[in-house]
């Protein structure tokens, strides 16, 4: 019984001094990053040994997108099959387009009604421009005319007021004709008839002016209303050069705006390959329903295959030189070792859910190689200095 229990006591010592070997194997790849190859015989001791960084990493396409419709709708029919290689624009797929084809053409005939109504409009504007514009012109001609009627009462009074002078002037030569007793008769007598005539004249123009005054009286009601109907004509006139009712080209702009949407919605029903490359996957059926943001196909450029890490810590983030030198190791195959460059490193740490933080770092591939697919894992070592 004691030499069983001291079997067992040895090989437990055995297997846990096996595991305590592997495991500070682990850590030290782990945490230390390096690689201490041990000197040769002869070597000095000083000799510096080569260190490298190791992190694992995948296969991805440098330029590719889950691509979603812009609409939501049943999907009527894909276009291309998963493999097909497209060309940047290249439809893909499209959505039932019966419901946005109807609405663009509801669209499209409200436009064409607004724009009917307003060439009406514009069309008779232009009549009745053309309308006010002539009747504009006929009131002033009608008050011009009655304004040419009637006589001139300033005319009339300088007529008045002249006649009334000579009349004053006449009596003057004949009062002094009176009081010259030394003058004979017949000279009197011609300064008496003279006045006479003068009198005669006065009142002659006292009655003319008499009359213009009676006759402007007469016609001011007339003259009232003809001015009313200049001014009306003109404001008719002024009102119409302001144009057509502006509601009517904000329909029309509405309506616009209405068929560039209902075409928008058209063509987003319709999904294109924003760029080249190759269809890697159909996320949706036909017949599937189809939400926006919601991918519905999966394009990819897979002549841009390039790894990039997925375990890179952040101390090695800081080690790893842009531009430094990359050999991969493939787990898909065993005889495949590839190198390439490190081109990038993401300036912003990605937290995982364990608390870790890690850094993208990608590798383009010096030569690349048709075997590889997106997705493949690889294992990565990054000499460093």
């Amino acid at each position: 019984m004691k030499l069983k229990r001291l079997l067992l006591i040895i090989g437990g010592l055995v297997l846990l001094a096996v595991i305590l070997c592997v495991g500070g194997a682990l850590v030290s790849g782990a945490f230390g990053g390096q690689s201490t190859p041990t000197p040769a015989a002869g070597d000095e001791a000083d000799v510096p040994t080569e260190v490298s960084i190791r992190a694992r990493g995948e296969i991805v396409p440098a330029v590719w997108a889950d691509l979603s419709f812009d609409a939501s709708g049943q999907v009527a029919e894909w276009l291309v099959e998963e493999g097909d290689v497209v060309e940047a624009g290249a439809p893909l797929g499209r959505l039932d387009t019966e419901s946005l084809e109807m609405a663009l053409l509801e669209a499209q005939m409200a436009l064409d009604a607004t724009e009917l109504k307003l060439a009406q409009a514009q069309a008779d504007l232009e009549r009745q421009l053309a309308e006010a514009q002539l009747a504009l012109e006929t009131a002033e001609a009608r008050l011009v005319q009655a304004q040419a009627r009637y006589p001139s009462l300033a005319a009339a009074a300088v007529h008045l007021q002249a006649a009334i002078e000579a009349e004053e002037r006449a009596w003057v030569e004949y009062d002094k004709a009176i009081h010259r007793p030394w003058d004979p008769d017949t000279v009197t007598e011609s300064y008496r008839l003279a006045y006479e005539a003068a009198v005669d004249e006065r009142e002659l123009a006292q009655a003319e002016y008499d009359s213009v005054l009676a006759e402007q009286r007469a016609s001011s009601q007339e003259l009232i209303v003809l001015e009313g109907e200049v001014q009306k004509a003109h404001l008719a006139l002024a009102k119409l050069e302001e144009g057509v009712d502006p509601l009517l080209a904000q329909d029309v702009e509405s309506a616009e705006l209405q068929v560039t949407q209902a075409q928008a919605d058209l063509e987003a029903a319709t999904l294109a390959a924003p760029f080249g490359g190759t269809v890697v996957e159909l996320h949706l059926k036909e017949q599937d329903w189809a939400q926006p943001g919601t991918p519905a196909i999966t394009v990819a450029d897979l002549s841009t295959l390039r790894v990039e890490t997925t375990d890179l810590d952040e101390w090695a983030a800081a080690q790893v030189p842009v531009g430094g030198e990359a050999t991969i190791v493939f787990t898909a195959f065993d005889d495949k070792t590839l190198t390439g460059h490190v081109t990038e490193i993401a300036l912003r740490g990605e937290e995982l859910p364990a608390g870790d933080v890690v850094y993208r770092a990608v590798i383009e591939l010096d030569v690349p190689d048709p075997d590889l697919r997106w997705g493949m894992t690889v294992r990565i070592t990054i000499p460093i200095e």
